[in-house]
């Protein structure tokens, strides 16, 4: 057997001798030890920034659902303005008739806005008003702006509404107005101070805009059209589908 030399037996002993650590106050040990410090401090940048982004994308592709919801829920938005007065008993009957008869679907797809005047005038700017049906028709009008006036939502409003709008309600208009919730107290002060005043001036002023041959009058969307008035007295579920299509 042939023997391996000295200088053989030194290179394998070089070759399996262990690699020297790295002294922790080297300088190559802090340098290695920044490197991996570096790398991390980028990977939690990164992983941060990412996790950022993506919640602003999702937040932002709500935010468009939400938009486009509304958009589309406005373009669909029927307005209507009730033109009527407290005694009248044509009023009484559309109220019931049309009004009340509304689905729930149909009525939450309209803004209504109710203004109790009819064909009634002012004098001396609010000091007094003459009204078809005489002074009783006068103070209810003014107690129905009022009301409305004070009560927090559509809903409410078509409750109260519909309950005055009755031939068998209190003409005087405060039962009604107990039923509905609303605080008597700011309804009373209201009817007998000026805002009532105000409110009726304000109800006078926008009739006069489309000065009604007949009452109720009932305008959609801010335009008077006498065709449609013609059919809202009978078909008032189906003028509102129309316009929604």
């Amino acid at each position: 057997m042939k023997r391996d030399s000295g200088t053989a037996k030194a290179e394998r002993r070089k070759e399996i001798r262990p690699k020297p650590r790295l002294d922790p106050q080297s300088a190559g040990y802090l340098e290695t030890v920044q490197i991996a410090e570096n790398f991390t401090l980028s990977f939690k940048n990164v992983f941060f920034c990412t996790a950022v982004a993506m919640k602003q994308y999702f937040a932002s592709a709500l935010l468009l659902v939400a938009l486009a919801a509304n958009i589309g829920q406005l373009q669909a938005a029927v307005t209507v303005d009730v033109y009527y007065a407290h005694l009248c008993p044509d009023s009484v009957r559309w109220v019931q008739n049309q009004l009340l008869t509304l689905s729930p679907n149909l009525l939450n797809s309209i803004t209504l806005d109710f203004i109790p005047f009819g064909k009634a005038q002012s004098v001396n700017n609010g000091q007094s008003f003459i009204c078809q049906h005489g002074p009783a028709e006068c103070e209810g009008n003014r107690v129905q702006s009022c009301i409305l006036s004070l009560l927090p939502s559509q809903q409410a409003q078509v409750n109260y509404v519909g309950c005055q709008m009755s031939f068998d309600a209190d003409p005087r208009g405060w039962e009604c107005a107990f039923r509905s919730g609303v605080n008597l107290i700011a309804a009373e002060t209201c009817v007998e101070g000026t805002q009532g005043t105000q409110l009726q001036l304000e109800a006078e002023r926008r009739t006069q805009l489309i000065t009604p041959a007949f009452i109720p009058t009932i305008v959609f969307n801010g335009q008077f059209d006498q065709a449609l008035q013609d059919r809202s007295l009978t078909d008032f579920a189906g003028i509102i589908q129309e316009l929604l299509a």
